[in-house]
Formats: C-alpha cells, structure tokens, sequence
C-alpha cells in the first residue's frame, strides 16, 4: 500500500518536479540535454542486439566507480553492450570522454512513469547502481521485469541508516528486491542486511580497480622546473574553510623547511574565491590556475580552479592531504593517489571510507591526524624522513595492488 502511494506520489508530482529543473536550467545546473533525458523526452536511442547491462553511477564519485565496472566488463566480456546513466553534467562530461562503446544517457528521475517506460525501452539484463543510490521506482520496476538489480560498492552511511529505519515498513518492501549486494564494509553490509536485502557480501571497494588519472607531459614537465627546489604539498577536494588546517599549519612548517609549496583543489572550483579570501585575511602569496600570468614559484599557495587536474598535482606532490576529512564531510577518496609519488595524510573524519581507513593504517600506507598540531608533526616526519616517505608510499601501492585483484573477482560473479 505504501508503495503505491510513493508511485501515485511521484507521477502527482511530476510536472512541479520538472518545473524545479527548468529553473535549474537557468541557474547552469542542468542543460536542454539534461531535462530532456531526465524526463524521457524524444529519446532516439535505440536498444542494441545482446546482452545489454545498465550501470548507473550518480554524480562524479559514482561515475567513477561504474567507469571502472564498465571497462572491466567490457574488457571481460567484449560482445557486452552498455548503458551509462548518470544525473550530473560534470559526471556527464567526464563519461563521455571515456569507452565510445558505451552508450550514455542522463538518469531518470524516479517517477514511476519514466521508469516504465525507461525499462521497457531498453529491458538490460543486468542493472547496476553504484554505492549508496536506493531508487524505489527502478527497483521495483527492474522486478516487475523479472530483471536483475545489484548494488555494487555499496555503502550506507549511518544518516540514510537512521532514516531507511524510520520508513521501515517502507523500506523492506524495497531492499528485499535488491538481488544482490556488495558492500564495502562489515558495517555496510549489517545495515542493508538490517533494512531487508537478504543478499549481502562484502567486495571491498572497487575503486581499487581504479586506471591512473591523466596529466598533461608538457604541463608537468612546465611545472616540475619551477617547482624543482620545493616541497609540494596539496590538500585535494577541500570543503570551505577546510583550507584553514593547511593555512595554519604552515605558518610553523615553514619555520623549520623553507621551501614548501602548498597547493589547494577544492572539491567545488566556485568555492575557490572562500580560499582567496582566508588565505589574503593571513596575508599569504597565492596564484590561481585559471588567472596564471606569472610563475608560480613567485607564490608559496596555489588555488587550482579547474577540473580533471588531479593527475597533473598528484604527480608534482610529495605530500597529499584527502579534503573531507579534516572537516565532517565523510572525507574523499585516496584510491586515486596510488599511481603517484605522494605520501596520505588525512582527518578524523574519512566514514565514506571506514574500510580503506582501517587498512590503510593497519598497513602504515597513510597517516591519520587529530588535529592542526598533529598534521604540522607528521608532515614534518615525512618531509624530513625520506626512507618514512618512501616506506609509506610502498605500502600504499602494495595494499592497491592486492584488494585491485580481489575487487576484479566481483565482475565475473555478477555478470554470470
């Protein structure tokens, strides 16, 4: 019964829901392609002959994650065909760079009329929603199909816990559905367990499986030569104000080494301008990436403002701090770092990660501070302890390496 009124609910709703997208077209949140995907409007695509598997990965973290399974199917099992939805224009954008095989489409909303007619339409044999996305629509829908859905990296955070357990009379009609789930952690997997999916394992995280980010030769070789006598330390996907950590710290950091150089990518490049601002209140040189005019060697920070450069930094680092951490935000993922030279530092706050934390620091391939004073200290060990530095980035890479060949065991379980 209620899930018959969350459909009702959902279709009642509709034209007030895509009047709310309009307006985030004018805002530069959504563009014509975008609202019309969303909301199945003169689609022309058409459904390819064979096994086809839809792989939905929601924003950019998502997105990652289902590039990653898609090119291992892909790579596994050639004669597959898929589909890619995703629900954000930065996810958009870096989707459509990758595989020409796949076909990519915007997410639909979860309003039961489009998800009919999106299932009937392109019937996948498999379904595949990365991480934490619980769309009750498409799951249902997915089953009244006699279809096949599965969550893989599936994470649940203790918020969505709390609020699935309050709506259980709800929520159990739709976790049980789920056919298959791999989670990412012990805990994970008890909370889907807990909310109904009676089919839960724990994979480990995918991101594992993640290829090295690219950078640009030309503009690294450009970089490395001014940076040849420095340090660099770059704090990645920082939130506001969490730049504040890094700021403090290297007042004293800079008393004992003096040529360091700190570099800040926010997750959101608007929130560039918060940085200019705390970082001009401290009377600290910057240069930003998008007004580049001088060397940046005449500056000890540098605000990059930019997107798919994390490559370039991580690269020029010896030292990278994971942004999300150091402020309540569940911290970001440090899987990328693996290719590069760079040693983990990260916050007390890394819950969208709790297993890779616990081996990272099982493992000693990262470091995990309190505080402002505990950052200063271990940067410190690894700046001034070269064999430490080493030692941690070695650990890092061997730890990628085992859990990357026990992630690659899960495609060939879920595809079969």
């Amino acid at each position: 019964m209620i899930f018959k009124t969350y459909k009702h609910l959902s279709n009642f709703f509709s034209v007030l829901i895509f009047l709310y997208f309009c307006l985030r077209f004018f805002s530069s949140k959504e563009n014509w392609r975008s609202i019309k995907e969303k909301f199945f409007f003169f689609d022309k695509k058409i459904r390819p002959k064979g096994k086809l598997i839809w792989i939905n990965g929601v924003s950019i973290g998502e997105a990652k994650s289902g590039l990653i399974v898609a090119d291992q199917i892909l790579k596994k099992f050639p004669k597959s065909k898929i589909l890619f939805s995703t629900s954000t224009l930065s996810a958009h954008n870096i989707i459509s760079k990758s595989d020409k095989r796949i076909i990519l489409t915007y997410s639909p909303l979860d309003i039961s009329f489009l998800i009919k007619k999106f299932v009937k339409k392109w019937k996948p044999d498999l379904t595949i929603f990365m991480e934490s996305e619980i769309w009750p629509n498409v799951i249902n829908e997915i089953k009244e199909e006699k279809l096949k859905f599965v969550i893989l990296n599936g994470r649940m955070s203790e918020k969505s816990f709390k609020l699935w357990k309050k709506l259980e009379f709800f929520s159990n009609n739709i976790f049980s559905k789920i056919d298959l789930c791999f989670a990412q952690d012990g805990l994970s997997k008890k909370r889907f367990q807990s909310l109904g999916t009676k089919n839960v394992k724990i994979s480990g995280n995918l991101k594992f499986l993640s290829k090295q980010l690219d950078y640009d030769e030309g503009e690294y070789k450009k970089l490395r030569k001014e940076l040849k006598s420095k340090k660099v330390i770059t704090l990645f996907s920082s939130h506001k104000n969490e730049e504040m950590f890094l700021i403090n710290c290297s007042k004293n950091l800079k008393k004992r080494i003096r040529n360091l150089f700190f570099i800040i990518i926010p997750r959101h490049p608007h929130n560039s301008k918060n940085v200019q601002e705390n970082l001009k209140k401290n009377n600290l040189k910057f240069l930003i990436r998008s007004n580049e005019k001088r060397s940046i060697k005449e500056s000890n920070f540098y605000i990059v403002d930019s997107f798919g450069e994390l490559g370039l930094f991580f690269k020029l680092s010896h030292i990278s701090l994971i942004g999300g951490s150091f402020v309540n935000n569940g911290g970001h993922n440090p899987i990328e770092t693996n290719h590069f030279d760079c040693a983990l530092i990260f916050g007390k706050h890394m819950q969208n990660f709790i297993e890779i934390e616990r081996r990272i620091i099982a493992t000693k391939s990262g470091f995990k501070v309190k505080n402002i004073n505990d950052m200063e200290k271990k940067i410190l060990m690894l700046l001034e302890n070269k064999k430490v530095w080493s030692d941690t980035i070695k650990n890092f890479k061997k730890l990628c390496a085992t859990e990357s060949k026990k992630a690659s065991l899960i495609i060939e379980k879920i595809y079969r």
